[in-house]
């Protein structure tokens, strides 16, 4: 469940939902990293996209696996998440 004063981020899975179709078809087990309703990029791994996003503030994009209706999970990083 995303918390209280996350519109962005809700913003960011709505946009992912309402694209998901989309972007499972052509990067299906990859991870999409979404900001500002709008996609940054896709890697292989959670990681090179966290690492991507580094110089952003944690809470400020949703880091998603492509994945198929029905099978998703959403994890959510806030800023209390120190990444060395």
């Amino acid at each position: 469940m995303l918390q209280e004063g996350s519109g962005m981020i809700k913003d960011d899975f709505d946009y992912y939902t309402a694209n998901q179709a989309e972007i499972v078809r052509d990067h299906l087990g990859e991870f999409v990293v979404i900001k500002d309703s709008s996609v940054q990029g896709y890697y292989k791994a959670e990681t090179e996209a966290l690492k991507a996003m580094k110089g952003n503030e944690l809470g400020t994009f949703i880091v998603k696996k492509c994945q198929t209706p029905g099978t998703d999970v959403v994890t959510y990083y806030n800023n209390q998440v120190a990444f060395a």
